[in-house]
């Protein structure tokens, strides 16, 4: 499996406190089947500069490949925080932003808004070249009212990024209701991630995740969230293009089905 979102860096916003830390939050992932981790430390909205140098980024992935003997493939990405400053800093900075330096830029949404600029910083980065992964949007209350805003951008090139947690009900029923909605709707459109943290636990395990979706959908389908999407996302262009264009004949019919759900109260 592969696993596009985790706070494995120690010395990061949501990341472990140290590198021993670290380096059993890879143990743990390679005991669960994960094959190749994405470290995204969160870039919070309106930092100019990352939460750890670039060159200290590589060097912690490096030696955590090291200290794993090549059972782990260790790349880098950033877990974005929305802002209308987003498309400068991709601008400014480049690939190193994207998901494994690919075209991907991954951003998280506040959880009880959508930013009035939003609409506009998509455009912005469309035209710049980079693709939005839109990080656990299950979790804003916002799209859980409006998913036909979702269904949009969607159909627009986007791909949504939903966590284990939510598919596994730990946020609750709403949220999971909602997680499994987007998944079945946009599949080819969407992946699962960890969004391991400095608190992981098992449960919330990518291969606990992916037998909870066998379970729902089957084995192939689940198996397209949690290996094959990812592995597109971060550089597999030939398998990327196949699982976009067959999941995209369909995609129409299926969003015309998506239900609105209710919002949660008193999130944060």
């Amino acid at each position: 499996m592969i696993d596009i979102r985790s706070h494995i860096l120690d010395g990061t916003p949501c990341g472990p406190d140290s590198f021993a830390e670290s380096l059993e939050m890879c143990r743990l992932a390679i005991a669960d089947g994960v094959k190749t981790i994405v470290a995204t430390p969160r870039w919070e909205a309106g930092c100019a500069e990352p939460p750890l140098p670039f060159d200290e980024c590589l060097c912690k992935l490096k030696r955590l490949a090291a200290e794993t003997h090549g059972a782990l493939s260790l790349k880098l990405g950033f877990a974005l925080q929305f802002s209308p400053e987003l498309p400068g800093l991709v601008e400014r900075h480049g690939s190193i932003l994207t998901l494994a330096g690919k075209r991907h830029l991954l951003v998280s949404l506040p959880s009880v808004e959508l930013p009035t600029e939003v609409e506009g910083v998509w455009k912005s980065l469309a035209r710049g070249g980079v693709s939005v992964v839109l990080s656990h949007p299950e979790c804003n209350t916002v799209l859980r009212r409006d998913p036909i805003r979702l269904t949009r951008w969607v159909s627009g090139g986007m791909t949504l990024q939903v966590d284990a947690a939510s598919v596994l009900g730990t946020h609750g029923r709403e949220v999971q209701r909602f997680a499994l909605e987007c998944i079945r709707k946009f599949e080819g459109h969407a992946v699962v991630a960890s969004n391991a943290r400095r608190s992981y636990h098992q449960r919330h395990s990518l291969s606990s995740t992916h037998k909870e979706l066998s379970g729902r959908m089957g084995t192939r389908q689940a198996r397209s969230f949690t290996r094959e999407m990812p592995a597109a996302l971060i550089g597999d262009s030939v398998r990327y293009s196949s699982v976009r264009s067959s999941s995209t004949r369909g995609l129409a019919s299926r969003l015309r089905s998506f239900s609105p759900v209710k919002a949660l109260t008193g999130e944060s």
